[in-house]
C-alpha cells in the first residue's frame, strides 16, 4: 500500500503515520506499506506521479499552496487515488466534494475516526481496479508479471491467465505503463513488474510464479541499481 502525507507540521505528519501503521497492522496483515511525508503541497507536487499512491492525506491549511489547491492539481492528473483532508475546521468541508475527497478529519481526531476514514476510502477497490487497456481488453496491473515480444506480437505474462498476446508495439505498452514506477525495462522488448519479483539473481529476475526473466551482464549494474532503489523506496518508511 502506498500512502502520502502532506502537512506542514512534522508532529501532525507523525501522528497520521502512527495511525496509518496501526490501521495496517489491524486490517492488512502482512501488508508492506510505503509511506512518504511532504512538508508542503509544492514539495509533493514536484515529484507527483498519477495513480502511484493509494491514499493521500492533505492538511487543508498550509503555508504556500493550500490543501484544496493541492488536491485540485492532483485531480487534474489522477482521478483514482483516495484523498483525505486533515483540518482544524469544518468550514471548508463542502469544498472537498469538488475534488471527490473520501474523508474529512478535523483535528484533534480519535483513532476510531481515522479508522472510519480509512474504511470509507475504498482502498481495496482502488488497488484492484487499476488497469491498462490493449485492443479493447483490460489487464489489471497486479496481474502483470512481465512483458515480452514474440515476432510481431506483444506478450503479457500473467500468473492466472497465462500469456496474453496482442498485435501492438512495445512502445504503446511502455507509454501506458510509464506512470507506474514498479515497471522496469530490462532490455529492449522486455518489461518486468518489480512488485511481482520474488528475488533477483546474477543475470535474471525470478518471478513469484517461478519463471525467470533474464537480462544481460552488460546491463546488470544498472538494472540492479534501479531494482534496489525501487525496493528501498518502497520499504523506507515501512516496517510491518
Amino acid at each position: 500500500m502506498k500512502i502520502a502525507i502532506v502537512d506542514d507540521l512534522s508532529m501532525c505528519r507523525a501522528d497520521i503515520q502512527d495511525c496509518v501503521e496501526r490501521y495496517l497492522r489491524e486490517h492488512y496483515d502482512g501488508e508492506m506499506p510505503f509511506v512518504e511525508q511532504f512538508a508542503s503541497g509544492e514539495e509533493f507536487l514536484a515529484g507527483f506521479q498519477a495513480e502511484f499512491y493509494d491514499i493521500i492525506f492533505i492538511d487543508q491549511f498550509m503555508s504556500g499552496l493550500s490543501g484544496m489547491d493541492t488536491a485540485r492539481r492532483i485531480r487534474e492528473k489522477d482521478e483514482v487515488t483516495a484523498l483525505v483532508f486533515i483540518t482544524t475546521s469544518r468550514d471548508y468541508a463542502i469544498d472537498s466534494y469538488g475534488v471527490r475527497a473520501s474523508g474529512y478529519l478535523v483535528k484533534p481526531y480519535s483513532y476510531l475516526e481515522f479508522a472510519k476514514a480509512m474504511d470509507n476510502a475504498g482502498l481495496e477497490k482502488i488497488r484492484n481496479a487499476r488497469f491498462i487497456c490493449l485492443e479493447g481488453k483490460k489487464i489489471l496491473l497486479r496481474e502483470i508479471l512481465w512483458c515480452s515480444l514474440e515476432g510481431h506480437y506483444l506478450q503479457i505474462h500473467t500468473e492466472k491467465r497465462g500469456i496474453l498476446r496482442f498485435r501492438v508495439a512495445m512502445r504503446e505498452l511502455s507509454i501506458l505503463l510509464e506512470p507506474y514506477i514498479q515497471f522496469l525495462n530490462c532490455y529492449k522488448g522486455c518489461i518486468v513488474n518489480m512488485e511481482r519479483v520474488a528475488c533477483m539473481g546474477k543475470l535474471d529476475f525470478q518471478m513469484v510464479n517461478g519463471e525467470k526473466v533474464p537480462f544481460s551482464k552488460r546491463d546488470r549494474k544498472k538494472i540492479e541499481s534501479l531494482y534496489h532503489a525501487y525496493i528501498f523506496r518502497r520499504e523506507r518508511m515501512g516496517g510491518l
